[in-house]
């Protein structure tokens, strides 16, 4: 367990925020060293705290130090043909799923075209039905174009 942490870290330890702590420091209730607060001192002022945390709270400030340091080694528009690959793989497959669905949608315009026109020679108000059935063909053709 750290012996030393930062104000910051302090702070979220205590569910105070950093500003409470600042106070405390310039009231000499809360020591501080070198920008550190030791965690005896913290927990002689906060004893509601529960100092194991500190260590979750310093392993994941060094898991997201450690993944920017990654993410900045690596350079942008670096490609390789295996990363071209699994793209590609990536896109065929978004591209076969959106194939799929635009078949669906066809067969779902399709089948209310059909029932509208049936429904238009059974009624007397065709003109509606006519108009809608024409917007229909014309969507269903640019699906078809797709």
């Amino acid at each position: 367990m750290p012996r030393f942490i930062s104000i910051a870290k302090a702070a979220l330890l205590a569910s105070v925020s950093a500003r409470e702590i600042q106070k405390k420091i310039d009231a000499s209730q809360l020591a501080v060293t070198r920008g550190q607060i030791h965690v005896d001192d913290l927990l002689e002022c906060y004893p509601g705290i529960r100092v194991e945390e500190a260590d979750m709270l310093s392993l994941v400030t060094k898991i997201k130090e450690q993944s920017f340091a990654t993410a900045a080694q690596k350079q942008h528009g670096e490609v390789t043909i295996a990363s071209l690959q699994q793209e590609l793989s990536k896109l065929r497959a978004s591209t076969n799923y959106y194939r799929e669905q635009s078949k669906k949608f066809e067969e779902i315009v399709i089948y209310v075209r059909d029932n509208l026109e049936e429904l238009q020679q059974k009624t007397q108000d065709g003109q509606r039905i006519k108009g809608l059935i024409h917007w229909l063909e014309q969507h269903l053709s640019k699906i078809k174009h797709c």
